[in-house]
């Protein structure tokens, strides 16, 4: 875990970013200006007095909920994906900055800045209790609420790496903002990932072609490598809960009848199984 971040630290990353961040309105390059981040066609985009700039300009979309990015800040703390996190880690590159993508509270890039010194970070993400969580995750990474779906809040070519770890895939934008010998990682679930949380709870399973249409969403990028990090891990029921509640079964499935399930079955062991690869242009 990394130390908690000052408002000066919070600012000073997110000044940075702005070699990196564009006006999604119009694509131009930002400047501070108070509380706003301002483009040169005078598109203005907040600043939150928690450090994050609110980037989702134009979206209808709605990103998790506050529950659901506290359960999943929650379980990702506890190490319960811990391989997960040491695939992420090998893949990023020594210098240079890394975006991560519909990242959440920003676990997976603060990992990645805490073991490369090198590097300066982005999160993205369309939650604004998420962009909140990660503004104070690391003091090398900016945050801001963007939706994937849409014009990214980046310039062309500026991502010299790029994490996406569960996330939405938008290969034509992912393949603009990513500089020509820069890489993206995607992390998706094998068909037995948390199968043992299906039959008690209820959750959503996975398609044993999602890994055949992640690619497809990324083209123009290509999987030139990938690995399998597989694990297995006793959950308390806490855990299995978070488990549950963090992901898009937290839009549907009433969070206290979820604890209190977890709480009938007990500790429960479970399948981590995901495939990291690595796609490039």
């Amino acid at each position: 875990m990394s130390p908690p971040t000052t408002g000066e630290q919070r600012a000073a990353a997110l000044d940075a970013a702005l070699a990196v961040l564009a006006c999604p309105l119009c694509g131009e390059a930002l400047r501070r200006d108070g509380a706003s981040l301002v483009c040169v066609r005078e598109h203005r985009h907040d600043v939150a007095r928690q450090g994050y700039a609110s980037l989702a300009a134009g979206t209808r979309m709605h990103g998790d909920t506050a529950p659901m990015v506290a359960a999943r800040a929650a379980f990702l703390a506890a190490g319960r994906f811990a391989a997960v996190e040491a695939a992420v880690v090998a893949l990023a590159p020594q210098q240079g900055w890394c975006v991560d993508l519909a990242g959440g509270p920003g676990h997976y890039l603060a990992a990645v800045l805490r073991q490369r010194p090198g590097l300066q970070g982005v999160c993205l993400d369309l939650a604004p209790a998420a962009a909140r969580a990660a503004a104070g995750a690391h003091p090398r990474m900016a945050a801001a609420t963007a939706d994937v779906w849409r014009r990214l809040p980046l310039r062309d070519g500026a991502a010299d790496h790029l994490l996406e770890v569960f996330g939405p895939r938008n290969g034509a934008e992912f393949a603009r903002v990513l500089a020509p010998e820069g890489a993206l990682t995607v992390v998706t679930p094998l068909p037995e990932h948390l199968a043992e949380l299906r039959e008690p709870f209820g959750t959503l399973g996975i398609a044993a072609d999602k890994s055949r249409r992640t690619d497809d969403a990324l083209v123009p990028l290509r999987r030139t490598a990938e690995i399998e990090a597989v694990d297995r891990v006793v959950l308390p029921p806490e855990d299995a809960a978070r488990a549950v509640l963090m992901g898009p079964n937290g839009h549907h499935l009433d969070a206290q009848a979820v604890a209190a399930r977890a709480g009938e079955i007990g500790p429960v062991e479970v399948t981590v199984a995901v495939r990291v690869a690595t796609h490039r242009r």
